[in-house]
């Protein structure tokens, strides 16, 4: 058998700045996940939210024909007005009941056949 000379493996290290780039890099990523999770976890925040969206529920062109207790009852009254060829849609309310919403032009007749009373 013949055995191999030996070689060095050593080489000389490249200067280069992609050694200080990753870690700094790191630092940006980790400064930024600290800033959104320090705006996120507000103390304040609950507070800042109820007073923008503290405003009475606006629906736009959409008006409120019936609420009811539960989303069960609100889309079994959507599909009684969908059938009817009402176009109607339900949103959650502020007290945990369900809005049943139409547009304004066919409220009236909405209310007629889900049994509402004027809101």
């Amino acid at each position: 058998m013949r055995s191999r000379p030996a070689r060095c493996q050593t080489e000389g290290v490249p200067e280069s700045t992609v050694y200080v780039l990753g870690p700094l890099v790191a630092f940006l990523v980790i400064g930024a996940l600290a800033a959104i999770l320090r705006w996120s976890a507000d103390p304040e925040l609950k507070r800042k939210q109820a007073e923008i969206f503290a405003g009475p529920a606006d629906y736009g062109l959409l008006s409120v024909v019936a609420v009811v207790q539960t989303a069960p009852e609100a889309r079994a009254m959507q599909l009684r007005l969908n059938n009817a060829g009402i176009r109607a849609t339900v949103a959650p309310s502020g007290d945990g009941r369900m809005n049943v919403l139409v547009f304004d032009a066919e409220k009236d007749e909405a209310r007629r056949l889900v049994g509402g009373t004027p809101i």
